[in-house]
């Protein structure tokens, strides 16, 4: 069986480099200061969308991952928060996972629940709805650590334009496309890989791939029958790339819905396995 151990204290010290970025750079102690903030507010405007400013990452307090010695540092690439909410710190993003991790499987919503999936395939656990599943016995600590602190959450943008809307199934919101937001914040995507230094990418849509060419270099398949895995230079940093759609996409694309979606068992897990096979190696 595989020994998984973490490592707290630098996970810790990634933590307070990102946040003195994000200071500097996004929002943090100093209020919200990002140089794109004006311009993509009034790109929000003209597609009828409100903007809500600040939503920063998560990063688990056991991010620092090693299977058997071997570093596995995962990153999930999500789309934006999409919620009317402003002014999330790394540490409020923190404790909104922690409610996620305390609902059980199906519970949760799809975009976390299909999360949720992808961590047990890239952690070896396979595919369940049972909570030992989504729990890693680790070396260095006592109590075993969710899936879901072991892991960073990081969004395309750090921002939400979204619009009100009148739902048949009682959604009040949702967020809108604003391409322009996108590339403002693909110089803090890029810092905070830098950071975290992933060594393997989990992209929650197929059109982030496109998004994120601009910081991608030396991109080649690891197998070459398998189209949504890649190893590549992405923003310096050298890791592997999974592709997948977005969790909550339409079907038979939507692999939040269950664990025993198709896509999620026949392109997510084993896509994941052979991630988890060329990381360590």
């Amino acid at each position: 069986m595989a020994q998984f151990t973490s490592d707290p204290d630098r996970t810790r010290h990634r933590i307070a480099e990102l946040d003195e970025y994000l200071t500097s750079s996004v929002y943090g102690a100093h209020g919200f200061v990002c140089a794109s903030g004006a311009s993509c507010s009034s790109a929000a405007s003209k597609r009828s969308a409100d903007f809500y400013e600040g939503q920063l990452s998560h990063v688990g307090l056991h991010y620092d991952m090693y299977e058997d010695g071997n570093p596995l540092r995962v990153l999930v690439l999500g789309m934006e928060m999409g919620r009317p909410d402003r002014h999330i710190s790394l540490e409020t993003r923190r404790r909104q996972q922690d409610e996620a991790i305390g609902m059980a499987f199906s519970t949760r919503h799809p975009h976390m629940l299909g999360t949720t999936s992808a961590l047990r395939a890239a952690f070896g656990r396979g595919l369940g709805n049972d909570r030992a599943g989504e729990l890693l016995p680790l070396t260095n600590d006592p109590e075993p650590q969710h899936v879901m602190q072991c892991y960073a959450l990081v969004n395309k943008r750090l921002c939400s334009a979204v619009r009100p809307v009148d739902s048949s199934k009682g959604r009040r919101f949702q967020a809108e496309k604003v391409p322009a937001m996108d590339r403002a914040c693909l110089p803090h995507l890029a810092a905070t890989v830098r950071i975290l230094e992933p060594t393997l990418v989990i992209l929650q849509s197929r059109a982030l791939r496109t998004l994120i060419n601009p910081h991608v270099k030396a991109a080649e398949r690891i197998d070459p029958v398998n189209e949504w895995l890649e190893y590549a230079e992405f923003a310096g940093v050298e890791t592997v790339i999974a592709n997948f759609s977005h969790p909550a996409a339409h079907f038979p694309y939507n692999w939040g819905s269950s664990h025993r979606n198709v896509y999620a068992m026949d392109i997510v897990e084993p896509t994941l396995k052979t991630a988890r096979d060329f990381v360590l190696r």
